[in-house]
């Protein structure tokens, strides 16, 4: 949350349970519990409400690692054009109304900010946008994620240019 957006005060009843347990969380994270549920509220808002209407599922990065592990270049290429090519349009059109390259950049920031797959960065350089995705999912990662990112870009009719490393992918636009 940008920190000149305005704020409203509500009152909300919790579990007592529930309520323990965001105290003990906010206390770990050295957060007051307002400061935590604001982020719970702002990820569901931003994120977990459309990955939970069209059936998203949570996995480890462990888990999907191994089963990145186990499919060759080409079958992991194949998975991410897929997985980029039918949910990521269906969520754009849900939270902007339209598929652009504006939608795009919310949905591909919203991934890695919510979604945990990689440290996202945006720069300005020489006119175009770049962006880096810094990740811990290795060259098989790479290969998913570029060609998932290609194919989300390519149903707003962008193509970047989308280079990668073993722990990063990097678009220009």
């Amino acid at each position: 949350m940008s920190k000149k957006e305005k704020t409203v005060v509500k009152s909300f009843r919790v579990s007592e349970s529930a309520f323990k347990t965001l105290e003990a969380e906010a206390a770990s994270q050295n957060v007051s519990v307002n400061t935590l549920l604001n982020q719970i509220v702002i990820r569901y808002a931003n994120w977990g409400r459309f990955i939970t209407k069209y059936k998203g599922i949570v996995i480890g990065r462990s888990a999907f690692e191994r089963l990145l592990s186990v499919s060759s270049d080409e079958v992991v290429a194949e998975l991410g054009r897929k997985a980029g090519s039918d949910t990521p349009k269906a969520v754009m059109f849900a939270k902007h109304g339209e598929v652009s390259l504006d939608s795009v950049l919310d949905y591909v920031r919203g991934g890695a900010m919510y979604g945990g797959f990689a440290e996202y960065s945006e720069v300005e350089k020489q006119g175009k946008i770049v962006i880096t995705l810094i990740h811990n999912l290795g060259s098989k990662g790479s290969i998913y994620l570029s060609n998932n990112l290609q194919a989300i870009f390519d149903t707003a009719g962008f193509h970047p240019k989308i280079s990668s490393t073993e722990q990063a992918v990097l678009i220009e636009i």
